[in-house]
């Protein structure tokens, strides 16, 4: 056996333990530098292409119902025809709750003149939404199985019309919310439907005037912690994205919180063009009078659900003017609505009728439920008290002219309208 020479034996250790790089060959490390410039220019590609589009999106004008429940035998018995409204009866939201009341009253006592087909009678049955955690589900079934409601109109909460889109789809009743939550109809559910605009027509709306018309580019987007405040400030920043504006800086509050001095201090609002309120009407009660007392100039956007905190603007007479004439040296308090049409005579004699029942000026919810009840009933008047035949009716895009603007749904139940922004 040869000796082996222990420098040779020293060299052969150590090209055996050095890094593999130093061992590859020219033709090696030529191959693995052309891979990583391969890697690193795919990479490159995929940030610089614009995302694409998705796998699939739902297709919400094929949203139907074709199940049972159409026959004669399935109209609810008795000679009164039954409709459900579920709403705030107690606690911050209770003035909402009595508005609606009245104007369901209003609008099925306008609508008794009129009888329905076999000399049937309508009549309301109310729930209450509020109260301990479970107590709306609750109400929603008793609405339904004690009361045998024909359809449900439920309040602006979108936790609610949630609550009721469930139930609605295991029983099977139409629902009518007043909810401007975009994701009560994005799940297709042929039960649901909303009146006026949702989350998303607000927010592109407001983006539209803010940052293509008025050109602002800083703006301060002010929502609550809850349900209808994270959902539409998310609509907000979605659309603000999608006009390739800058982020809004978006400060969350409490709507429970009791000092209004309080909130603005804890907000850096100085520096704003533009303030978006997504918030419950009470929180706007307290934030607006002080914004704009220290910023009279800047304009403030504020959705439906908080633009109805029963304050006005001071100055000159604008209300109902769009952005797009409205004065720009006043900042003013703005909101989306639909286009004004004929219904402004009947706005303002529901208006008159409401206010000597009440000795108050009506809100949107009240308007839009005075309008939902006159829907449902306008349909019955097709349908006959049967629950699957009515939403059939609903769903026929006939167009209905109340007095929150013509009403007709798509597939999906969105409300079918023109919106723009106008002075509050």
């Amino acid at each position: 056996m040869p000796l082996i020479d222990p420098r040779d034996y020293r060299r052969r250790v150590s090209a055996a333990h050095r890094p593999l790089f130093h061992r590859l060959t020219a033709l090696h490390i030529a191959l693995v530098l052309l891979v990583i410039l391969m890697t690193v220019q795919v990479v490159s590609a995929r940030t610089d292409t614009p995302p694409s589009k998705p796998y699939a999106v739902m297709n919400r004008d094929s949203v139907s119902y074709s199940g049972p429940g159409r026959e004669k035998s399935n109209d609810l018995p008795g000679s009164n025809v039954t409709i459900g409204i579920l709403l705030p009866r107690q606690g911050s939201h209770e003035a909402e709750g009595k508005a609606m009341l009245e104007a369901a009253q209003l609008a099925l006592e306008e609508e008794a003149a009129n009888p329905l087909p076999e000399g049937r009678k309508l009549k309301l049955a109310v729930g209450d939404e509020s109260g301990q955690w479970g107590q709306a589900s609750n109400e929603i079934v008793r609405l339904i199985m004690q009361n045998q409601a024909v359809a449900l109109i439920t309040s602006t909460n979108g936790n609610i019309a949630h609550q009721a889109e469930q139930v609605s789809n295991k029983i099977g009743i139409p629902i009518l919310t007043l909810a401007s939550d975009a994701t009560t109809t994005e799940i297709n559910i042929p039960w649901i439907f909303r009146l006026g605009p949702s989350d998303v027509d607000q927010a592109r709306a407001f983006a539209q005037q803010i940052y293509r018309v008025q050109g602002f580019r800083k703006v301060l987007l002010i929502s609550d912690a809850g349900h209808d405040g994270r959902t539409g400030g998310e609509e907000f920043e979605k659309a603000a994205r999608e006009f390739g504006a800058p982020q809004p800086k978006r400060p969350e509050i409490s709507s429970s919180a009791e000092d209004a001095e309080l909130l603005v201090s804890k907000i850096d609002w100085q520096s704003a063009e533009a303030i978006v309120l997504w918030t419950e009407p009470e929180t706007a009660a307290k934030l607006v009078p002080l914004v704009r007392h220290a910023k009279p100039y800047v304009p403030i956007y504020v959705c439906r659900k908080a633009a109805d905190f029963g304050l006005s603007d001071h100055g000159e007479s604008t209300a109902g003017v769009p952005a797009s004439e409205g004065p720009k040296e006043n900042g003013g308090t703005w909101m989306v609505a639909p286009v004004a049409s004929d219904s402004e005579a009947a706005l303002h004699q529901f208006a008159q009728h409401f206010h000597s029942r009440t000795g108050t000026t009506p809100d949107t919810a009240a308007a839009q439920t005075y309008d939902a009840v006159r829907l449902i009933v306008s349909a019955l008047r097709r349908s006959g008290p049967n629950r699957a035949r009515l939403r059939d009716a609903l769903s026929a895009k006939v167009q209905f002219h109340g007095i929150s603007g013509a009403n007709s749904f798509d597939a999906a139940g969105n409300a079918r309208g023109n919106w723009v922004v106008v002075k509050r």
